[in-house]
C-alpha cells in the first residue's frame, strides 16, 4: 500500500510535539493553572493516553512505511484520535505557552490524514479483506455505540435547552460549550453511523473507515477511563458504573479491531 511520504513525516513531527505537550502537561502545573480542577485533571488524564497513542502511532508508522495495510488502519485511527484531542486542547484550554504546539499538532494530524488518502484505491482496498471479515458484527457494534452516545449527549443537552438552564458539566469544566459533545454530534458520531451503514452493505468506503474508527474508539475510551481514574485519585466524584461501561467498551473495541484488522490478507 502506497502512502505519501509527506503523511509519514507529518506524523513524525506531530508525534514529537505530542510528547512535548503531554510531558509538559504532566510535569508543569502552570499548563492547566487557569482551568477548573475538573477540567485540569481531565487534561492530565488525556496527556497520559496521548503518550500511549504516540507509541502506537510510531510503531504503526514504521510498518506503514513498509506498505502494511493493517498498520495503515491502526495509524490512521491514532491520527483520528489525536485530531479529536487537539481540537479540544486548541479551542478549550486557556491560552498558555503550549498554544502554538496544540495548533501545530492539530494541523499536522489533519493534513497527515488528508494526504494519506490520496493514493488509496477503495476497490483494491476492499479486495484485501478476507471473505470471513465480520462486517455485520462490526457494523452492528458501531451502530449500537453511535446510538448510545447520541442518547447520552442529547439526554444532557435537550433537557437543558427546554428548561433554559446550563448543563452541570459546563459549570464543572469551566467551558462555554462542551467540546466533546460538539465534536461527537457534528462529526464523529455521524461518521460512525455512516461507516456502520456502508460496512453493513459491504461498500468499499465502509471497509476503509471501520478499522480506524475502532482504533479511535479504543484510545478515546482509554482516555476517558484515565480521566476518571485521575479524578478519583484526587478525590473528585466519579461513577463506578461509567468506569465499568468504558472498560467494557475498550475490551469490545479492542477485540473487534483485532479480528477486523487481522481479516486483511497478508
Amino acid at each position: 500500500m502506497k502512502i505519501a511520504k509527506m503523511s509519514l513525516w507529518l506524523s513524525v513531527i506531530a508525534a514529537l510535539l505530542v510528547v512535548v505537550a503531554s510531558v509538559s502537561g504532566l510535569i508543569f502545573k502552570s499548563t492547566y493553572a487557569r482551568e477548573t480542577p475538573d477540567w485540569a485533571l481531565q487534561g492530565v488524564g488525556q496527556d497520559i493516553v496521548n503518550l500511549v497513542a504516540v507509541v502506537v502511532l510510531l510503531i504503526a508508522l514504521y510498518f506503514v512505511s513498509k506498505g502494511s495495510i493493517k498498520a495503515y488502519l491502526i495509524w490512521s485511527g491514532v491520527l483520528l484520535y489525536l485530531l479529536y484531542a487537539y481540537v479540544i486542547y486548541a479551542f478549550d484550554i486557556h491560552f498558555n505557552r503550549l498554544f502554538l504546539v496544540y495548533v501545530a499538532i492539530l494541523g499536522l494530524t489533519f493534513y497527515a490524514l488528508v494526504s494519506s488518502v490520496i493514493h488509496i484505491r477503495l476497490a483494491e482496498l476492499q479486495e484485501t479483506f478476507a471473505a470471513r471479515t465480520p462486517t455485520r458484527l462490526v457494523s452492528g457494534f458501531l451502530l449500537v455505540l453511535c446510538l448510545l452516545f447520541y442518547f447520552l449527549w442529547l439526554g444532557e443537552e435537550i433537557p437543558a435547552l427546554i428548561t433554559g438552564s446550563v448543563p452541570t458539566s459546563l459549570a464543572l469544566d469551566g467551558v462555554l460549550t462542551n467540546p466533546v459533545h460538539i465534536l461527537d454530534l457534528a462529526f464523529y458520531l455521524p461518521a460512525i453511523l455512516l461507516t456502520a451503514l456502508l460496512l453493513w452493505r459491504k461498500k468499499p468506503l465502509g471497509y476503509l473507515l471501520a478499522g480506524p474508527l475502532l482504533v479511535f474508539i479504543i484510545l478515546m475510551g482509554a482516555a476517558i477511563l484515565a480521566i476518571f481514574l485521575v479524578m478519583s485519585s484526587q478525590g473528585l466524584p466519579t461513577s463506578i458504573g461509567v468506569e465499568v461501561l468504558f472498560a467494557l467498551l475498550i475490551i469490545a473495541s479492542l477485540t473487534l479491531s483485532v479480528i477486523y484488522i487481522n481479516s486483511v490478507k497478508a
